[in-house]
């Protein structure tokens, strides 16, 4: 007998609302009928999924297997009937680094993937680059184009270029039109970064390290990439970020700063799901990606 996706969708709610009283609200069920749907489901599957610690619940190991299958199996019902509702010629989501929230990611990667396959409907979300590897392995991404930095079991980083670490302020800040540019003088310029406690972090020190910053160097933390961009347009400090080979600084109110030195790289590339065989689409879009990093790179 086959799993009952009601009862997989009653134990995922259960899960991520933490509680079987929350799971009931959500679900408009009374509190018995969802404790009744889980028990059934460990009763056929022969095994607890959920146990409670310290008033919360917390998953079993063949809990968290099933889970996470039930999170893609549900999924993918979703995708299913929304492409039969809407009539797309499939489904893409695809995680990219914060990194490239920017015009170039849109114009050399999205607008060409979207006109060779315009009835695919395309799914994109931007985030830290050890997030999205992730959301790729609990299938909450198909794929992901991300900087290499964390990878997890059960997930393949496809390495396909370098990408620079590059400063940038407004052409109307006092180091813009500097003869030249010191470690020494962006530090008291003030680094604007994501958070300090993002996820991270700990690798973002490590490029700074290798230009002679560091973190007191930072003297805002904004979230979000363009947050960033607009707040170094504004003349409130030197912006960092990362650049791929086949990306300009298009920002005609930023310039680049030159501190004499070889700038920091990091290695970008491709997060897929070990084993597993892509859909057309997302294959596509693979493709397109990989077919830039090839020319930038050239």
């Amino acid at each position: 007998m086959g799993l009952d996706l009601f009862k997989l969708r009653v134990f995922v709610t259960v899960v991520d609302r933490r509680g079987y009283s929350a799971a009931a609200d959500h679900l408009g069920l009374s509190q018995g009928t969802v404790s009744f749907h889980v028990h059934g489901l460990e009763r056929q599957l022969g095994t607890p999924l959920v146990r409670y610690e310290h008033r919360e619940i917390r998953l079993t190991p063949a809990g968290e297997q099933v889970y996470r299958r039930a999170v893609r199996m549900l999924r993918d019902e979703r995708q299913l009937l929304r492409s039969i509702r809407t009539g797309h010629e499939g489904q893409v989501s695809l995680g990219a680094s914060i990194a490239f929230e920017q015009p170039f990611f849109f114009e050399q990667v999205l607008v060409p993937y979207r006109q060779a396959r315009p009835g695919v409907l395309a799914s994109v979300r931007f985030g830290p680059s050890v997030g999205l590897a992730e959301q790729v392995l609990d299938h909450g991404l198909d794929l992901a184009y991300a900087i290499g930095w964390q990878v997890p079991g059960g997930v393949r980083f496809e390495a396909l270029h370098d990408a620079e670490y590059v400063l940038v302020v407004a052409r109307s800040h006092p180091l813009a039109s500097a003869e030249k540019v010191t470690v020494e003088a962006v530090s008291r310029a003030g680094l604007i970064t994501a958070p300090l406690n993002d996820v991270e972090w700990v690798h973002y020190e490590n490029v700074l390290r290798e230009l002679g910053l560091r973190a007191s160097d930072v003297r805002l933390e904004v979230d979000g990439m363009q947050a960033r961009v607009l707040a170094a347009r504004a003349g409130m400090g030197v912006l960092g970020m990362f650049r791929p080979p086949y990306a300009r600084l298009d920002d005609d109110a930023l310039c680049r700063l030159d501190l004499g030195r070889s700038a920091p790289v990091v290695r970008v590339g491709l997060l897929h799901r070990r084993a597993e065989r892509p859909s057309p689409a997302v294959r596509d879009l693979a493709d397109r990606i990989r077919q830039l990093a090839r020319a930038g790179s050239s």
